[in-house]
């Protein structure tokens, strides 16, 4: 799967239903993380979201972490005063632990059958008493493939829609219509909430679950934060 360049990845982040979901996570960080701390997002894309955090919270300590080298070099441009690093979410470690580790509508470009190594990871990045949010997309709940690939096209025809209503210029427009492309075909692995909770539960106690789009209740497709901690 080609990821698009850092620009149109940054700038999907403001016309996505997603971006709801951010600033979501950005009020926890304010919430459970004190002034001075060190903060980890892993799978960090171009860095986003530790752009914010530098803007609004200067004294953290913010460290970001992705596999595409793209990514991190554009993060290293943009936003000097964090330290970024090249690491697999499966597979990176640190020598000293964070008091905040996040991340954010990442964990589905991993294969499932990775999705539970890679929380399991996350959760030994975390200093004790710390907190990790990870925020996802997950599709309707299916039994088989085809269900599956019908869930994943009813999550992106929403997404796409909420983009086009957003005002989202054309490249934005085709990211996010190939998203739902890669969903249909396989080549990213968004899963249901209840697949995902048993992975959560078996790295993480203390978690909290709530959906921040689309608004209606229930526990179907969406947009989802879990607060995991103090671990």
């Amino acid at each position: 799967m080609d990821m698009p360049v850092p620009e149109t990845y940054e700038a999907g982040l403001q016309y996505w239903p997603y971006r709801l979901s951010l600033a979501k996570v950005l009020e926890a960080i304010q919430v459970t993380t004190l002034p001075g701390a060190t903060v980890l997002d892993i799978m960090c894309g171009p860095g986003y979201l530790l752009g914010q955090l530098c803007k609004a919270y200067p004294s953290l300590r913010l460290t970001g972490v992705d596999i595409e080298e793209q990514y991190i070099d554009f993060g290293r441009r943009r936003y000097p005063n964090v330290s970024f690093e090249v690491g697999d979410v499966c597979t990176w470690r640190s020598t000293d632990g964070f008091s905040t580790v996040v991340c954010t509508g990442a964990l589905h470009h991993v294969p499932y059958g990775n999705q539970g190594a890679a929380i399991h990871n996350i959760s030994r990045m975390v200093k004790p008493g710390g907190v990790v949010i990870i925020s996802d997309c997950y599709v309707d709940e299916y039994a088989n493939e085809t269900e599956r690939r019908l869930a994943a096209a009813k999550l992106g025809d929403a997404y796409l829609r909420e983009t086009i209503r957003a005002g989202a210029p054309p490249d934005v427009l085709a990211w996010t219509a190939d998203i739902t492309k890669n969903d249909v075909c396989g080549e990213e692995f968004k899963p249901c909430l209840r697949d995902r909770v048993p992975l959560l539960g078996a790295a993480f106690k203390n978690i909290q679950t709530f959906r921040v789009w689309p608004e209606e209740s229930g526990t179907g497709y969406g947009d989802y934060i879990h607060i995991c901690g103090p671990c």
